[in-house]
């Protein structure tokens, strides 16, 4: 170093105190807030919709977009000032990455159905009155950034981004496959590996080279179904009514995994130990209308 900190002129792991901003602060409690970064957004947007008539209306939504910023793989809390930004906090080229809440594809369909009522009383009285609702939500997986818990990290920061071990392409990154199939390993971990060692002690790490949003989480694909019928009543008065309703949240009871863990040096990384959307839910109700 030409430009020696204290009186410091190389970078170990053990002289991390003496090369700190401020003595007496670790570098990684050392918190500033700024109204700083960059954020970009492209999408394409295509909705289709069908107007009420003949008792049926639906609108059909579908967005293919990307979003990039400097912080995306925590944006929310770092906002706030509850987690540190992951790496090089003093490179926005490194922190450029895939926003945390990017999801490449998103489809939306929401329909009401008035079913028909058939002729007759008795039929009528049986089957008609009858409509359905419907909320169908197809979508990709929110993009993931591979932390690390870089403990030697040469310049005391340990919230870090893995290394690429540079063996594998991006689309090696994660396993191939079902969920289903990899739910105990997600990731493909020999794409991955701690960050080389600069410090002259042989010891202090650099930081991980992997960028923000690298990988994807696991998709989802929901359908939510509602059922009523009314029955019209002359009680208490002409145009009183009694509606019984039925609805079911996740009706197909399709298992929808949530993001598995992105810590490399967790031992459960890859590991996905929870769904993003609850088992089939259903509620009946009967409301009466005078």
């Amino acid at each position: 170093m030409n430009d020696p900190i204290r009186g410091v002129s190389t970078n170990t792991f053990a002289n991390i105190p003496l090369r700190a901003p401020i003595l007496g602060v670790p570098p990684d409690s050392l918190l500033e807030m700024e109204s700083a970064g960059d954020s970009w957004y492209n999408g394409l947007e295509v909705s289709l919709t069908k107007r009420l008539s003949h008792g049926i209306q639906f609108l059909a939504s579908y967005t293919f977009s990307k979003t990039l910023d400097t912080d995306g793989s925590d944006i929310n809390s770092t906002s706030s000032g509850n987690a540190l930004t992951l790496g090089d906090q003093n490179s926005p080229r490194q922190r450029w990455g895939r926003a945390s809440f990017d999801r490449t594809h998103r489809f939306v369909f929401s329909s009401t159905w008035s079913i028909p009522s058939p002729p007759g009383s008795v039929p009528r009285t049986v089957l008609g009155g009858w409509s359905m609702a419907a909320i169908v939500i197809i979508q990709s997986g929110s993009a993931l950034t591979i932390a690390e818990t870089n403990s030697t990290n040469v310049f005391g920061i340990s919230e870090d981004r893995a290394q690429l071990s540079g063996t594998c392409s991006k689309n090696q990154l994660v396993r191939s496959g079902a969920v289903e199939s990899k739910l105990n390993g997600y990731f493909n971990a020999s794409c991955f590996t701690t960050p080389p060692t600069i410090g002259a002690d042989g010891i202090g790490t650099a930081f991980g080279n992997s960028a923000t949003g690298i990988v994807t989480g696991p998709g989802q694909a929901n359908l939510d179904l509602a059922f009523s019928k009314t029955v019209a009543l002359q009680w208490p008065l002409e145009r009183s009514s009694l509606q019984f309703r039925a609805e079911f949240y996740n009706a197909l009871n399709h298992p929808q995994f949530a993001n598995p863990d992105t810590n490399f040096t967790s031992p459960t990384f890859g590991v996905v130990s929870s769904t993003a959307v609850n088992a089939r839910v259903g509620q009946l109700a009967l409301k009466f209308a005078f």
